[in-house]
């Protein structure tokens, strides 16, 4: 009976120094794991910010510093800002960064746990994008390059893993509004952090039209600041792409869509493309969960094998009032964003239908080459 209890004990223990040399192999294999990336800051245009202190940190306990100058947003919400330096490194697992919004004259600091395992399996897994050479026209694989985080009013952080033509969001974050001890700031006075304590450079950064342009500043002048927008961005309905060509049914190589909240993708059409199977997330058609498109990108064929392209940019207020219009809050409602090209091929019109109604997006601009 004692080597029986014995022998049981003996197993069960053999088992538990399985499952922890297991874990320790896991976490060596985590630790050990790296690729080529660098680190980004964005910001939305009008709101500029620059990093005081801290950055993202890495498995094996190294840091990756957010720390580069001031960011102008120049190029839109999610829009890579200044680039650190690119490397091999281990992927970050955490976000503790204290960085100053100007327009409000606060600092915020994030102090927050990313989630590694997304981060890791889509830098792992990389993505397909279409090609454009007529010699080559089987899809490349690509890789994510970039972690990029973006820093809106209200404490709100954003973190998307980028590649060429395609950004995902990893997560949203909560900053809490902080203050720099007096004694840090007396060591600070011969440091280029410093500048951004003085209440005389912020004004200078919010008025300064190389850095805020100047129809930007009138339009915000005596408004206040939208919080909360940047949270409507990321609201994502169920909706897919429709394309309407009167002397042609063919998209070929890309569809390409930029988000509202800072996202993007190329997507595939409808052009054959020998031995590959198109996978169902990679195809323009697809309808899934996603933020309301900011502006997209396209290209066709005409009868007569004439490539013809063209870009949509969408009236915000337009567009975001329609979503609404046609869900009646019931983001699980099937849209469609209908483009239909008029006969000469010349123009296009764009639509959203959905829940028995067609709506005409008439503010859209519309371009076509």
């Amino acid at each position: 009976m004692i080597l029986k209890i014995k022998n049981h004990f003996l197993v069960a223990m053999l088992q538990l120094l399985s499952v922890v040399v297991s874990c320790q192999d896991k976490n060596k294999k985590t630790m050990k794991e790296e690729f080529e990336w660098k680190e980004s800051v964005s910001c939305p245009l009008g709101y500029p910010v620059d990093v005081f202190m801290g950055g993202l940190e890495l498995t094996d306990g190294g840091y990756a510093s957010l720390f580069s100058g001031l960011h102008t947003g120049r190029e839109g919400w999610g829009s890579l800002g200044r680039i650190m330096g690119s490397g091999i490194k281990p992927l970050p697992k955490r976000l503790n960064v204290i960085w100053i919004s100007f327009a409000e004259k606060t600092f915020y600091h994030v102090d927050a746990e990313l989630d590694y395992e997304k981060i890791t399996g889509l830098f792992r897994k990389g993505y397909f994008t279409p090609s454009i050479n007529k010699d080559n026209p089987e899809p490349f694989k690509e890789n994510y390059r970039t972690i990029n985080i973006g820093f809106a009013p209200g404490g709100v952080a954003v973190v998307w893993v980028a590649g060429i033509g395609r950004q995902i969001e990893i997560g949203r974050y909560q900053g809490v509004k902080t203050e720099i001890p007096k004694e840090q700031v007396e060591k600070l006075k011969d440091e280029p952090e410093y500048s951004m304590l003085r209440p005389e450079y912020q004004e200078s950064v919010i008025k300064n039209p190389g850095i805020i342009p100047q129809e930007v500043q009138e339009a915000n002048k005596g408004k206040l600041i939208p919080f909360g927008l940047w949270d409507t961005y990321r609201k994502k309905y169920n909706w897919k792409f429709n394309f309407d060509f009167p002397n042609s049914n063919e998209i070929t190589n890309r569809v390409t869509c930029f988000y509202f909240n800072g996202e993007k993708e190329i997507l595939f059409g409808d052009k054959p493309i020998k031995l590959y199977q198109i996978p169902e997330e990679l195809r323009w058609n697809k309808s899934e969960k996603k933020a309301i498109p900011r502006k997209i990108s396209f290209s066709w064929i005409e009868k007569e094998n004439k490539l013809r392209s063209g870009a949509i940019t969408f009236n915000e207020a337009q567009i975001f009032k329609t979503f609404e219009e046609l869900t009646q809050g019931n983001t699980e409602e099937s849209i469609q964003l209908t483009v239909r090209i008029i006969h000469t091929g010349d123009d296009a019109s764009v639509w959203l239908e959905g829940n028995g109604k067609s709506i005409g997006l008439y503010e859209s601009e519309v371009k076509i080459f």
